[in-house]
């Protein structure tokens, strides 16, 4: 009798060993009424071999099924009819066993995506390191990246409810565009950035839910701020379970044992006369020389991510992508991957990233031709030309120069310009805390052509260095500090000084876009560089005037303004000396190395 008990447990344990257990399935869900109305369904498994997929159901036709070479993987794909839940069954034959998922088809809710044009200002944020809104998800059991505020690398805290909680604040200071580091879950060690991924379908639980996200760009929505997903679709961690065994060996450029490194050489991509084998290094190698970089020469891998960012657009109703690492990916796979995003939402705003500070070889990637259906470009060069023109002395003449070699450039007015972000120093650091080098750089990010992006803290002075120091805690958001930047009483004098500033900048944007729609016009005086922003007739314009020189200088504005205005509003004073304005003469005096921004009325 004892033999033959363990017989039926044998049995039964034979029987689940067989069964089929699906991990996870990618998307986990789609809409009727999508202008893509076929999905392709990745689905993980232990072992496909064998199993067939089928379904009863007026919602969902299977137009195709198949398993990947890696039998762990599985491949649906799906004509989308009706909304509803969809039972799709697999059945294995042999074995007559079955096992049952649901795929669930939503109704698509109404909405409208919000434009981003050059009247926005866009602010980038790491939340980790912005506000700990929720303690309760300090602490995740089993995480490989668990809090260490000490360490350099290490969590701080910071999470979405903590940017939820500090909206007015952000709405306060006038921002129209939001933008966060990756929300995607990164179970993985020096992480807290959120651009080592090992789940993208899901938000990382230290930073909170996707309810809380969904919340969060609702929220954001109701004050008339816009939302810019970080996206990635050049790599993932190494423990991903792509990365470990990929659906196929095409999905990947090497494997975890065997592969190249990133060479950071973006020369290498756009030198048209490299060899083809040159130009793959920086593509095909793994960035940071672990992360797994994903073939986007490979369709079902461009499908793969066009599905995903879809799925976050429709799901979270976001704004706008800021496709990383953008240079380090195969630009005719990125091309397809936008072309597909935009056949579903046209007006949807794409920035890339091209970490490049040379601006001949960034103008590549934003020509006609070469622009992949990108909408803007993140301006490195640009940011290079005034950070060497304000803390390195470059010539005013070469400034000019430069900025008039805007012709490379598809669209300059789309272009994304900043001091510094996540990757860069603080510019703060870099002028030595010096307030008129400082808000001189910051008048022409604000009023030069482009949209302007400011990083967290930028509009209170923070200080830092190089990544990580430049990724310090917001003042106030996490406890324990001793005042709170988000509170006007627990900003220093300077610090509001600055604020308010930064506030007059983004007000100028939200009660005149029109202005910053329209052609920018500059000249050159000398050592003195002026630029206007309005159409010859209309009836408000702006004049930026910026002194390289040391001494103190009467700068003549006629040749930019011929027309004859009543009212001039100081919107930048000088920071150091006095300012006088001749409006019979058009001109300025200034004093040297500092700038002005006046709105001019009739």
């Amino acid at each position: 009798m004892k033999k033959f008990y363990l017989l039926i447990i044998a049995l039964i344990l034979s029987a689940d060993l067989y069964a089929l257990d699906i991990k996870k399935i990618e998307p986990p869900n789609w809409w009727v009424g999508m202008e893509h109305d076929t999905v392709k369904v990745l689905l993980y498994g232990d072992d496909f071999s064998g199993w067939e997929a089928s379904l009863h159901s007026r919602n969902v036709r299977i137009v195709d099924a198949c398993a990947f070479p890696n039998m762990q993987f599985y491949a649906l794909t799906l004509k989308i009819r009706r909304a509803g839940d969809c039972r799709i069954v697999f059945s294995h034959e042999q074995k007559g066993q079955k096992t049952e998922i649901i795929f669930p088809v939503l109704e698509r809710k109404a909405r409208k995506i919000g434009h981003i044009g050059p009247e926005d200002v866009v602010y980038l944020l790491m939340p980790d390191r912005f506000a700990d809104g929720d303690p309760d998800n300090n602490i995740v059991p089993g995480h490989k990246d668990p809090l260490r505020p000490e360490h350099r690398w290490g969590r701080r805290g910071g999470d979405l409810q903590g940017v939820m909680d500090h909206l007015g604040y952000l709405q306060e200071l006038g921002i129209s565009a939001l933008w966060m580091t990756p929300v995607y879950e990164n179970d993985y060690i020096n992480c807290y950035h959120g651009y080592t991924p090992t789940n993208t379908y899901a938000v990382e639980p230290h930073l909170g839910t996707l309810e809380t996200y969904i919340a969060l760009v609702d929220s954001c929505h109701t004050r008339g701020i816009k939302v810019i997903q970080d996206h990635i679709v050049n790599h993932i961690a190494p423990t991903h379970p792509i990365a470990v065994n990929p659906p196929s060996p095409e999905w990947l450029n090497g494997t975890l044992e065997d592969h190249e490194n990133c060479n950071y050489r973006i020369l290498d991509v756009t030198d048209v006369h490299a060899p083809e084998s040159v130009r793959r290094k920086p593509v095909e190698g793994w960035f940071a020389g672990y992360l797994a970089d994903m073939n986007l020469r490979h369709p079902d891998v461009v499908t793969y991510w066009a599905q995903h960012a879809i799925w976050w657009i429709e799901t979270a109703g976001l704004d706008g992508l800021r496709q990383d690492t953008y240079a380090y990916s195969d630009l005719d796979g990125l091309h397809r991957w936008a072309e597909e995003v935009r056949r579903e939402y046209p007006g949807i705003f794409i920035v890339a990233e091209a970490m490049e500070f040379d601006r001949t070889r960034l103008a590549y990637f934003f020509q006609p031709g070469q622009r992949h259906y990108l909408s803007s470009l993140a301006d490195f060069g640009l940011s290079s030309e005034i950070y060497q023109l304000i803390a390195e002395g470059k010539s005013i003449a070469d400034f000019y120069r430069s900025l008039a070699n805007d012709f490379i450039y598809d669209d300059p007015n789309m272009m994304l310009v900043f001091m510094d972000n996540h990757d860069m120093g603080r510019f703060f650091t870099a002028v030595n805390g010096n307030i008129r080098d400082y808000l001189n750089a910051f008048a022409l990010v604000f009023t030069l052509r482009g949209i302007p992006q400011i990083y967290y803290g930028n509009e209170i002075g923070m200080e830092g260095g190089h990544d990580p120091d430049n990724r310090r805690e917001f003042p106030g958001g996490f406890t324990g500090t001793e005042r709170s930047a988000f509170e006007k009483n627990g900003r220093t004098a300077e610090e509001n000084r600055i604020f308010e500033q930064f506030r007059t900048f983004t007000a100028l944007r939200k009660e005149h876009p029109q202005l910053f729609r329209e052609t920018m016009q500059h000249d050159l005086q000398g050592e003195a560089y002026l630029l206007r922003r309005g159409l010859q007739g209309s009836e408000t314009l702006l004049l930026t005037v910026y002194n390289a020189s040391e001494n103190k200088g009467d700068i003549f504005y006629g040749r930019l303004l011929t027309e004859n205005f009543v009212h001039i509003e100081i919107l930048k004073p000088v920071s150091t000396g006095t300012m006088q304005i001749d409006t019979a003469e058009k001109k300025i005096s200034l004093p040297g190395r500092e700038s002005t921004v006046l709105l001019f009325k009739k």
